[in-house]
């Protein structure tokens, strides 16, 4: 009995490696993506099939950073969630790497006064390389500093195009870009965090749309979740459907939203329309209709011409002829 079980074993141990690449791949496709690489050190069969399926397997979370220094536009890659990073001149760096790691951050910063030939040729091998090595675990696409001329438009759009249906994180400040939001590419994006600050396009920002796409998700959403805009500008109607959607859905999820150029006229226009609306507040707590303790406020900043919207979901809106006080241990007693 000693022996039969040792020979069955054995034999067990054996299958192992004779299984077909196609189900050991299915069998790593399910492993941490910490573990892709050790597993690579087993055995030769193992590294072969790893190598050969790269780009279907978990791979190490890696944010991506593209910025010019001296004229020349550089590349850092750098492991999420660490401070090192390896930096090199894009058009030197071997892109082979990115079929070994799966970026979710891509970051384009400080790219201005460089030739547009070169920033077009940037651009298009980042864009090309990303779909070569099946990046798709992209999250956040982010443009700080960076001016692009009409000559990049069709592979900056196509890049934005690619990203509004995987990323949950899109940001553009101070930045002039050649690029425009569709609706329809509005309406499948997965976005519900969105910064669009001190930046133009080759078309006006679609604000009402973007705040309208974001009021849907949550509407839709099943369980509680997070979403964040901040933009130029909004119109007050946007606004106020936003407002009004949030204080009548049972499920009452978080949010921050933030408007620049709202100044005195905008704000006389936003309490105009809520009191149009039946939006009653007292010190600009607006209480939800579903949920007793929760309510939202409404900030204005005349210094800097903003307003911030936010919930708090564990305190109820002040009422009449309450005494003003911010302090959470006071207002619950």
């Amino acid at each position: 009995m000693l022996v039969t079980g040792g020979l069955q074993e054995e034999n067990t141990m054996s299958s192992i490696h004779d299984l077909p690449c196609e189900m050991l791949r299915s069998v790593f496709e399910n492993v941490n993506s910490q573990d892709v690489p050790m597993l690579r050190t087993v055995c030769s069969m193992f590294n072969s099939v790893i190598k050969s399926n790269y780009c279907f397997l978990p791979r190490v979370a890696y944010l991506v950073k593209i910025f010019s220094e001296n004229g020349r536009i550089m590349i850092a890659n750098m492991k999420s969630g660490d401070l090192n990073e390896c930096t090199q001149n894009l058009f030197e760096f071997d892109f082979k790497h990115w079929r070994e790691i799966g970026i979710v951050e891509l970051e384009f910063e400080n790219i201005r006064d460089c030739e547009s030939e070169t920033v077009d040729q940037a651009i298009t091998l980042v864009l090309n390389e990303m779909i070569k090595t099946k990046q798709c675990q992209l999250r956040k696409l982010t443009f700080t500093n960076v001016e692009l001329s009409n000559k990049a438009a069709a592979v900056t759009q196509g890049l934005l195009d690619a990203a509004l249906k995987q990323c949950e994180n899109v940001t553009v400040e101070n930045s002039i870009l050649p690029i425009s939001f569709q609706p329809e590419s509005l309406n499948s994006a997965k976005f519900d965090h969105f910064r669009w600050i001190s930046s133009t396009g080759s078309s006006p920002l679609p604000s009402t749309q973007i705040l309208k796409k974001l009021q849907n998700d949550m509407k839709a959403a099943v369980n509680k979740r997070s979403f964040l805009a901040e933009m130029d500008s909004v119109t007050v109607e946007a606004a106020c459907d936003f407002l009004e959607e949030w204080l009548r859905l049972p499920i009452a999820s978080f949010f921050n939203l933030s408007f620049h150029n709202c100044d005195d006229t905008w704000k006389t226009r936003f309490l105009m329309e809520c009191e149009r609306r039946g939006l009653t507040h007292n010190y600009m707590e607006f209480q939800s209709r579903t949920h007793t303790n929760a309510h939202v406020k409404v900030s204005f900043s005349q210094d800097a011409r903003t307003c911030c919207i936010w919930p708090v979901l564990d305190v109820p809106a002040r009422t009449t002829g309450q005494s003003v006080c911010y302090a959470r241990y006071f207002r619950d007693f």
